[in-house]
């Protein structure tokens, strides 16, 4: 992406692209060689898959963004004045639209502050720098492309406090024994004076959810089958998309929304990059997201188990979704 971005105030690492390659057919080895197919909702996030999801948060019955980023307009001040930070470190940090809400203060008169963002997509870090450089000059952009806990390793070292960010309910994504290694392994680099913000959806209505996850624009469908595309880009594949349709339910016993690819007729798929065909039924399902949603219970025995101890909680009247500021225990 042929961009003029300012050399000495933006940096950005690029974790290998082998690796990369090599994670993803591992991925697909593992688990959609045969049924019970699923794919990891990491692979969502190509280019074309982030702008997806950024129309998404647009849409009239997804709430999460539209919540969350009234509740950091509303508390960016307490957060900010709680912890102080120099710097902030920032794990999916996409289009980085909800985050300048606190940039915007953190940079207030040309305050010299870095910004870390860490994504999968290269070219979405590239772009929200390029604005973000533009509006803020006192802003220094530490970037790295690549996956959570092997991005942060890879930061540069950054002075401190250092505020953590992990907001739109990312760790939804990940299953229960996964959210807690990877706050374990996060708090395990932070230290003394450092916090987390972690935003969490809340456990609510079966229709709101589930309309959430499949707006009649059908927007959500095309993110969801992109992730297809993108096995046909990276792994030589000839999935036809219009052979899918999109399914989003909520599991209640669960407390989560799970997303899949529904195969519309018996079809036979080849992967050319690792050798492989999947003979895939009429009407079998792919798994490619869940996104688990909490109680203020689950939110405490999440931070329990990751070595955090949650500091500050911020929640709308109708109680939707959570902002949480914590430490290092």
């Amino acid at each position: 992406m042929d961009m003029d971005l300012p050399r000495e105030r933006f940096r950005i690492r690029a974790l290998s692209r082998q690796d990369a390659l090599q994670t993803l057919k591992h991925d697909v080895q593992d688990s959609m060689l045969c049924a019970p197919r699923s794919l990891p909702p990491k692979y969502f996030y190509d280019e074309a898959g982030s702008r997806l999801f950024d129309a998404i948060c647009k849409t009239q019955h997804y709430y999460l963004t539209r919540t969350e980023s009234a509740l950091l307009e509303r508390h960016a001040d307490e957060i900010i004045a709680a912890v102080q930070p120099q710097a902030c470190v920032e794990l999916g940090a996409g289009t980085s639209v909800k985050t300048e809400i606190l940039l915007s203060r953190l940079t207030a008169g040309s305050r010299s502050f870095t910004y870390a963002p860490i994504d999968v997509c290269e070219e979405m870090l590239i772009e929200s720098a390029a604005r973000l450089l533009h509006r803020y000059p006192g802003l220094q952009i530490e970037a790295v492309a690549g996956e959570y806990l092997s991005a942060l390793q890879a930061l540069p070292r950054l002075d401190g406090p250092v505020l953590f960010v992990f907001i739109g309910s990312s760790i939804g994504n990940f299953t229960e024994t996964e959210s807690k290694e990877l706050l374990t392994g996060l708090s395990g680099i932070m230290n003394p004076g450092d916090a987390l913000l972690l935003g969490l959806d809340r456990v609510k209505d079966r229709q709101v959810l589930e309309q959430a996850y499949d707006d009649a624009e059908g927007i959500t469908a095309q993110f969801n089958l992109n992730v297809l595309q993108v096995l046909n880009t990276r792994l030589g594949g000839n999935f036809t998309l219009e052979n899918f349709s999109h399914r989003a339910v909520y599991q209640e016993v669960l407390e989560q929304i799970e997303m899949y690819l529904v195969a519309r007729d018996a079809q036979q798929v080849t992967l050319a990059e690792i050798n492989e065909t999947l003979n895939i039924q009429a009407g079998e399902a792919i798994l490619t997201e869940i996104s688990r949603k909490y109680t203020r219970d689950s939110i405490r025995r999440l931070l329990d188990g990751s070595a955090l101890a949650e500091h500050m909680h911020f929640e709308p009247g109708d109680e939707y979704f959570s902002l949480v500021l914590a430490n290092r225990r």
